[in-house]
């Protein structure tokens, strides 16, 4: 679970890096720009000084001439002042432009920090909530613990679904360890389907995305994939983690401890139908884990 944590931390810390990187490199185009007219401003102001200087040393000229020149040098210096004002306006029209990008750019940081908040919760809640239902199973097979465990006993394969839908948005991790037993599936399936065939068979039309634990893939809609040894093999004990995104349609399985270990399948998200964690098992016990291992 952490592993999986820390890799969507790490995207979501490089996505951030990103835009904090593009969000600095226009700041600093920008506070280039203002240093320019700053340097424009100070020659402005330089000149304007360097006008005074000469209204001052004209006083020593022809009273006339004098008087015509200075009026001359104030108009100019008039005009001086007026586009200097002009320039310091823009100025301030600028940094209030940057502020207001720095603004937006903190406020979009605080909604993606809380986006990825809520998404924790959710990856992390998911499984604690998690039960096996008391009603949609086949009818070998007995809950226990609180909802955490299910034993199909007898002969015959038969399905268990979990009570709590997958949700339609986001990402969920739940994890499954094999208790006992020689013959497991596990993973997601269309309630109302397998209902349908009275909680049994796998396969195209089925219902269900599953792995078994002799490497064995089950697909509900694409029979390329259905029931062929494309998986990793599991055996009793070992912890499955499954990854389930109904907006990107995938599942994906890893064994514990073995991230080379690991199966994805498509799923079909065009059926209306809300998928459901379940388990397909004979003569095996399966209990659903309150957290997800590392």
């Amino acid at each position: 679970m952490s592993q999986q944590l820390d890799q969507k931390h790490q995207e979501y810390q490089k996505l951030l890096k990103e835009q904090q990187d593009q969000n600095q490199k226009q700041i600093e185009q920008i506070n280039n720009k203002l240093q320019s007219k700053e340097k424009e401003y100070l020659n402005l102001i330089e000149k304007f000084d360097q006008n005074t200087q000469q209204i001052i040393n004209l006083k020593k000229l022809n009273e006339e001439d004098k008087l015509k020149t200075i009026k001359t040098l104030e108009d100019q210096k008039n005009k001086e002042i007026v586009e200097i004002n002009k320039k310091i306006n823009q100025k301030e029209s600028e940094l209030q432009t940057i502020q207001r990008q720095l603004d937006i750019i903190n406020q979009e940081k605080l909604q993606k920090e809380k986006q990825f908040k809520l998404e924790l919760e959710k990856i992390q809640q998911y499984p604690k909530t998690l039960q096996f239902s008391n009603t949609n199973k086949g009818a070998n097979c007995q809950i226990s613990e609180g909802g955490k465990v299910v034993e199909c006993s007898g002969g015959g394969w038969y399905y268990c679904l979990c009570e709590q839908a997958i949700p339609k948005t986001g990402k969920i991790v739940f994890a499954f360890q094999m208790i006992s037993g020689q013959h497991f599936n596990i993973g997601i399936g269309f309630r109302d389907i397998i209902q349908k065939n009275n909680y049994q068979n796998a396969g195209v039309g089925y219902g269900s995305y599953l792995i078994q634990n002799n490497g064995y893939t089950y697909s509900h809609h694409n029979k390329d994939v259905n029931n062929k040894q494309l998986s990793f093999t599991y055996k009793t004990n070992d912890v499955i983690i499954m990854e389930v995104s109904i907006e990107h349609k995938y599942i994906k399985w890893t064994r514990q401890n073995n991230p080379l270990a690991t199966v994805q399948l498509e799923i079909d998200t065009s059926i209306s139908q809300e998928l459901y964690p379940c388990v397909y098992i004979l003569q095996s016990k399966v209990k659903i884990l309150d957290n997800i291992p590392n």
